[in-house]
C-alpha cells in the first residue's frame, strides 16, 4: 500500500485507471469483534469488484487508521491501494461561544472546525477526480455500502444512458435494504427489520426515484464521471450537512446529468450497518431527523421518517404483516428523537449531535452547520 503526502504525486501514481474508490476512513478499523466483523465484511465486498485497472485510496484520519487497514493490501495484490491523510481545519474566523451558550461541559476545550470531515474528504476526493481528468470514475462509498457482482457494470451502464452535456451522469443506487445480515455478526432479524421499516415509510419512493422526483446524488454510495468533479468542487457550500443534496444541486444547476438508480436486489446491492440494537437504530435516526431543520418552518425531520403515511402506506399496514409490526415501533422511535430536539431547540435555540469525534450543531432556518472537536480526545 502506497502512502501520499500530497494529491499531485497521487494523481501521477494513479494514472490511467477506470474506477478510483475513495474510502473515507474516520478512524482506524473496529476493534470491537462485531464491528470488524461488518466493516471488513462490507469493505471486502467493495474491493472484491475492483480489477488492476482500478485504484483504491483510502482518506485517512491519521497513520493509525492507514496502519489497520494494512492487511487489506495482502488480501488484494491486483488492486493498487494508497493512502492519503486528510482532516479538517480549525475554523478561520471568529468561533463564536456556542459551547457557552449550548452549556456544554468544559466549555473552553472545544475548538470549532471548518467542515465536516465528511466534507474534508469530499473535498480531497474530487480534487482528485479533477486532477486525473480522463474517461474514468470517481466511486464515493460509505462504509455500510456492500457490493454485489455487476454493480459497478450496471451502474456505468446508467451512467451512459443518462449522459447531458457530454458527460455521462453522476448515479447512485438507492435500496429498501438500508440494514442486512452479515455473517458471524448475529445482527438480530428485529433489528435489521425495524431499521428498514422506519427508512421506508414512504411507499412511493421507488417510483419517485424511476421519475427522478427526489434527490438523486446519494451519500452511500455514488459514481461520478472525473469531468464533473471539478463543477462539483468549485461550486460546493461546504459548510453545509447535507452534502450529498448540495452535490445534488450542483450538477442539475450546470446541465449535467444526475439519477439514481432503485436496486430491489440484495445481491447486487445493500447495506450493512455497525447496528445491534434499539439503541443503535435509534442513533441512525437521531442523526437523519437533524438533517432538515435548517429548513424554515419544516417539521423536525422533514422527510419520510416522520411524515404521517399516506393511503398506500395504511394499506401496507393491513396486508403486510412485517410492515404492520414494526412501523408502530419505528414511529415510537423517531417520535422520541423528534421530542427530544424539539426539547433542545426550545431550550436552547439549537440541537446538536455526537457523529465520531465531532459535535454537529443545527439551528432552525441556518443552513450552516457548526462542527466543534473536544481537543485533547
Amino acid at each position: 500500500m502506497q502512502e501520499f503526502d500530497t494529491l499531485p504525486d497521487l494523481t501521477a501514481a494513479i494514472g490511467e485507471r477506470h474506477y478510483v474508490n475513495a474510502e473515507f476512513m474516520y478512524r482506524p478499523r473496529p476493534e470491537g469483534q462485531r464491528e470488524r466483523i461488518v466493516f471488513d465484511y462490507a469493505l471486502r465486498s467493495r474491493l472484491a469488484q475492483l480489477g488492476k485497472e482500478d485504484a483504491v485510496v483510502y482518506i485517512c484520519r491519521d497513520q493509525a487508521t492507514i496502519d489497520s487497514l494494512q492487511p487489506f493490501a495482502a488480501e488484494y495484490p491486483h488492486v493498487m491501494m494508497a493512502t492519503i491523510i486528510t482532516n479538517p481545519t480549525p475554523y478561520k474566523r471568529a468561533a463564536g461561544n456556542t459551547p457557552e451558550q449550548l452549556k456544554w461541559d468544559a466549555p473552553e476545550s472545544w475548538q470549532r472546525l471548518q467542515t465536516t470531515d465528511r466534507w474534508a474528504r469530499i473535498d480531497a476526493a474530487l480534487h482528485l477526480g479533477s486532477l486525473l481528468g480522463h474517461g474514468g470514475y470517481l466511486l464515493m462509498p460509505a462504509h455500510d455500502a456492500v457490493w454485489g457482482k455487476g454493480l459497478l457494470a450496471r451502474l456505468e451502464q446508467f451512467s451512459q444512458q443518462h449522459a447531458r452535456n457530454s458527460l455521462p451522469a453522476a448515479v447512485s443506487p438507492y435500496t429498501y435494504y438500508q440494514h442486512s445480515a452479515v455473517p458471524d455478526a448475529n445482527i438480530p432479524p428485529d433489528i435489521i427489520h425495524l431499521l428498514n421499516t422506519a427508512f421506508s415509510r414512504d411507499t412511493l419512493f421507488p417510483w419517485k426515484i424511476k421519475r427522478d422526483e427526489v434527490q438523486a446524488f446519494w451519500g452511500k454510495m455514488s459514481m461520478t464521471p472525473f469531468g464533473l468533479c471539478g463543477v462539483i468542487r468549485r461550486e460546493a457550500e461546504q459548510t453545509l450537512w447535507e452534502d450529498d443534496l448540495d452535490i445534488d444541486r450542483i450538477i442539475r444547476d450546470a446541465g449535467y446529468g444526475v439519477r439514481c438508480l432503485w436496486v430491489n436486489n440484495p445481491q447486487l446491492y445493500r447495506q450493512a450497518l455497525p447496528v445491534f440494537d434499539r439503541d443503535g437504530v435509534r442513533k441512525v435516526i437521531e442523526r437523519t431527523l437533524h438533517y432538515s431543520l435548517h429548513i424554515p418552518d419544516e417539521r423536525i425531520g422533514g422527510s419520510s421518517l416522520n411524515t404521517p403515511l399516506d393511503w398506500l402506506g395504511c394499506v401496507r399496514q393491513v396486508v403486510m404483516p412485517r410492515f404492520r409490526r414494526y412501523n408502530p415501533q419505528s414511529e415510537t422511535l423517531i417520535e422520541t428523537c423528534a421530542n427530544e430536539i424539539a426539547e433542545r431547540l426550545q431550550q436552547y435555540g439549537a440541537s446538536w449531535v455526537d457523529w465520531g469525534r465531532y459535535r454537529h450543531v443545527v439551528r432552525v432556518g441556518d443552513p450552516v452547520v457548526e462542527v466543534w472537536q473536544q481537543q485533547n480526545l
